[in-house]
């Protein structure tokens, strides 16, 4: 005899390509599995003012006040940019999930204002405003120590916003755990198990 003929070899070859092929797909739903988990997470920091657990710049008592009320907004900035949260997958090869202000679910006002806020910025104080401002504090109690904020001197020329960074911060004390759990995830998978 010279030589030897494996049988089922291409039986084999279809069976490994196969599992390769389920093995990224429970890569895939871990990845898919742990970002939702990232979502939640980074929303609920946004909404309670410390995403990734470091407390963002605190809104100034004229940011505080409500338009057309003698009440206050609580001292929660940002909490709106919760809502439009979302994690999107934004290639299937290679795979990329992101999550934040992303996917055609967030629009580019959205996307515009997460940004802003995020770097910081500047704005001219303009005559209607300082009006408006001036307005609203003759509303409040002259009893009270706050009433000051609402009368800009005519020095004031502009209003600057701190930059409030939120995902730098947010990934980097999830990033560990995230990947972490993504194994984990993708062990379940392996075995069977439901994640």
């Amino acid at each position: 005899m010279l030589n030897a003929t494996i049988i089922g070899a291409q039986k084999l070859k279809a069976n490994l390509k196969a599992e390769g092929r389920r093995q990224e797909k429970d890569l895939q739903t871990a990845t898919k599995v742990e970002s939702y988990r990232l979502r939640k997470e980074l929303k609920a920091g946004i909404r309670s003012g410390s995403p990734g657990g470091k407390r963002l710049k605190p809104l100034t008592f004229l940011a505080r006040r409500k338009r057309d009320s003698k009440r206050f907004k609580p001292n929660k900035p940002l909490a709106r940019l919760a809502v439009p949260i979302f994690y999107h997958v934004k290639s299937k090869n290679p795979f990329e999930v992101a999550v934040g202000w992303t996917g055609p679910r967030v629009s580019k006002a959205w996307k515009a204002i997460a940004e802003k806020q995020q770097e910081g910025f500047t704005r001219s104080v303009t005559d209607p405003q300082e009006s408006y401002f001036r307005h609203r504090g003759e509303e409040i109690s002259e009893k009270s120590k706050n009433r000051k904020f609402f009368f800009l001197r005519k020095s004031t020329t502009q209003l600057d916003t701190p930059a409030r960074k939120i995902i730098d911060p947010f990934w980097q004390s999830q990033e560990r755990r995230a990947w972490a759990n993504i194994r984990a995830n993708f062990r379940r998978k392996m075995m069977g198990k439901r994640i």
